[in-house]
C-alpha cells in the first residue's frame, strides 16, 4: 500500500494562526522533496554531458553545443536605429507602404517642417485713375495660356490627375522653358531598405529631372546610376562627386489628389444584393481619417517623396524586374556613397489660390539609416539625422510677376540666374516680336488702305482739273485746221 505524501507548505505561505508549532525553531536542514527533485532534474543534463565528456577524455563540453547556443544569439540593433524603433513600437503598423504612413512616421524619422515668409513680391502696383495695361486690354497668347491653365488647377472639383498635370506643365514650361521642358508624367519611384527594393510604392503627378547639360560639381563627377547598364548594377564605384544630371529635381502633386488617394485606398466589398455595405464603409472611413495629417501643410507623403527621390540619386536600377533584391550580388550589396542632397516639391492650395514650394534637405546619414537599419548613423554632434523641410507660399494672382515670385521660391540653382526685381509683362508674344521673313508681303491695316485710297482719289481729281485748264489755254492760243 502506497502511503500518500504529506503536503509541503510553500515558503511564501503565511503560518496558520492555529498552528501550535514553535516559531523560534531552527530551519530544517534537509531540502524539501519537490525542490530536491527540481534541482536534480536541472542538473541531470549537465551531469550527463560532463560524464560523457570525461568518458571521451575531454575536460570541456561538446563544441557542437556551443555552436548551437551561439547560433541562437541574435545581435541587438543599436539604440535609435530603425530596427530598434520598430522593436519599441511593435504594436503599431510602421513597416507599411508610404501611402499608409501617418504623422507618427514623420515624428519617428525626425522630420522638421519650417514655414518661410511668403514670396509675394514683385507684384504690379495699381494706382487710382491709371488706365489698364495693354495686357488687360489686349492679352497676348502667353497671358491667355497661363490664365486658362491656372484657372483649371484652381477648380474646386477634383480633376483627373493627367489633366492637372498638363496644366501645371503648361504653366512651368511657359514661365521657365529651360529647366521644365521635359516632364515625366505619373512617375512611380522605388524605396530601398537594406538589400531589398520595394517597387513603385511612391507616386507623384509630374517629375522633372536635372538638365543633362548642367555644369558638373567642382569636386568631380561620376556616371549616373540611372544610366548604368544592368550588368553593373550589382557593384558601385567610388565617386569623387555627385552629378545630378537626368536625376530627380522636383515633383508636383496636388493636395486634393492626396486626399482622394487616402479616401479610395481601401476596398469596400458590396453587401447582399450588391447593396452598400454600411458597416464596412464606416470602418474604411475611420481608417482613411486615421491617415489624414493633423496639418495639411505637414503631410508625411512629402517625406516619402523626398526619400524616394534622394535614393534614386544613389541607387542603381534593380538587377531584375521581379526580384526583391536590388543587387544581383549573392553577398551583401555594397553601400552607395551617399551625399547630402536638396530636392523640391510643388503643390497648390485651391482655397487660398497659392502655390506652395517645399524644399527638402535630405542628409546622407538618413540614407545610411535605411541602408543599414541596425545602425543609428548619428551626425557629428551626436544627434539623429532627419529631413528638414522648408516651405513657402507663392500667390498665383496676378500673372504679372508670377515668374519672378516662383523663381525666388525655386532658387537660382533650379531656374538659373535672373533679376527678381524686373517683371516680365507678357504683353507681346515672342513670335510677334521677331522680324518677319523678307519674302512675305506685309499686310496693311484696312483703315490705312481706305484712307490712302481716298487721298489718291482726291489728288487724281485735282490733277485732272489742272490738266484740262492747260489744254484749254493751248487750244485757245493756236489755230486748229481740219484735214479732210
Amino acid at each position: 500500500m502506497i502511503r500518500p505524501a504529506s503536503p509541503v507548505q510553500s515558503p511564501l505561505d503565511e503560518p496558520s494562526p492555529h498552528d501550535d508549532s514553535d516559531d523560534h525553531s531552527s530551519p530544517p536542514t534537509a531540502i524539501p522533496e519537490p525542490e530536491r527533485m527540481t534541482t536534480l532534474a536541472e542538473t541531470a543534463p549537465e551531469a550527463a554531458a560532463e560524464n560523457s565528456s570525461k568518458s571521451r577524455g575531454e575536460g570541456v563540453p561538446s563544441p557542437h553545443l556551443d555552436c548551437r547556443r551561439r547560433a541562437l544569439c541574435i545581435p541587438r540593433p543599436a539604440r535609435d536605429s530603425i530596427y530598434d524603433i520598430l522593436h519599441e513600437h511593435a504594436g503599431r503598423s510602421l513597416f507599411v507602404r508610404p501611402i499608409f504612413w501617418t504623422d507618427l512616421h514623420a515624428k519617428l524619422l525626425g522630420v522638421r517642417f519650417h514655414e518661410l515668409p511668403s514670396c509675394d513680391a514683385p507684384s504690379p502696383i495699381s494706382v487710382a485713375g491709371s488706365p489698364p495695361s495693354n495686357g488687360h486690354m489686349r492679352p497676348s497668347q502667353t497671358i491667355t495660356t497661363l490664365s486658362n491653365a491656372m484657372t483649371e488647377i484652381l477648380v474646386p472639383a477634383v480633376m483627373h490627375p493627367i489633366l492637372a498635370s498638363h496644366a501645371v506643365k503648361s504653366i512651368l514650361s511657359t514661365l521657365w522653358p529651360e529647366p521644365f521642358s521635359k516632364p515625366v508624367f505619373l512617375p512611380e519611384l522605388h524605396l530601398f531598405f537594406k538589400d531589398r527594393v520595394y517597387r513603385d510604392v511612391v507616386r507623384a503627378q509630374v517629375m522633372w529631372n536635372h538638365p543633362s547639360d548642367e555644369p558638373r560639381s567642382s569636386d568631380g563627377s561620376f556616371q549616373s546610376t540611372s544610366t548604368r547598364p544592368a550588368d553593373t548594377a550589382g557593384g558601385l564605384s567610388t565617386p569623387a562627386g555627385h552629378n545630378p544630371a537626368n536625376l530627380p529635381m522636383m515633383c508636383y502633386i496636388a493636395k486634393n489628389q492626396l486626399a482622394v488617394m487616402r479616401k479610395h485606398i481601401f476596398r469596400i466589398p458590396p453587401g447582399p444584393g450588391r447593396s452598400l455595405n454600411e458597416p464596412v464603409f464606416r470602418l474604411q472611413q475611420m481608417r482613411s481619417r486615421a491617415l489624414t495629417p493633423a496639418n495639411a501643410d505637414h503631410d508625411v507623403q512629402f517625406v516619402a517623396i523626398f526619400l524616394a527621390m534622394a535614393q534614386h540619386h544613389f541607387y542603381p536600377r534593380p538587377a531584375s524586374s521581379w526580384g526583391k533584391h536590388w543587387s544581383s550580388s549573392a553577398e551583401s550589396p555594397p553601400q552607395p556613397h551617399f551625399q547630402d542632397i536638396k530636392l523640391r516639391i510643388l503643390t497648390h492650395d485651391c482655397e487660398t489660390a497659392e502655390f506652395i514650394v517645399y524644399t527638402g534637405h535630405v542628409p546622407a546619414k538618413l540614407l545610411e539609416r535605411f541602408h543599414c537599419p541596425s545602425n543609428a548613423c548619428r551626425l557629428d554632434d551626436g544627434s539623429l539625422p532627419g529631413v528638414r523641410i522648408e516651405y513657402t507660399r507663392v500667390p498665383i494672382w496676378p500673372i504679372l510677376g508670377l515668374r519672378e515670385r516662383l523663381g525666388k521660391a525655386f532658387g537660382e540653382e533650379v531656374v538659373g540666374p535672373f533679376d527678381p526685381t524686373v517683371m516680365q509683362s507678357w504683353e507681346v508674344d515672342e513670335g510677334d516680336a521677331e522680324p518677319q521673313d523678307v519674302g512675305k508681303r506685309k499686310r496693311e491695316a484696312l483703315s490705312e488702305v481706305f484712307n490712302r485710297s481716298f487721298d489718291d482719289d482726291s489728288g487724281t481729281e485735282e490733277d485732272e482739273h489742272v490738266g484740262v485748264g492747260v489744254k484749254r489755254r493751248c487750244l485757245a492760243g493756236s489755230s486748229v485746221s481740219v484735214v479732210a
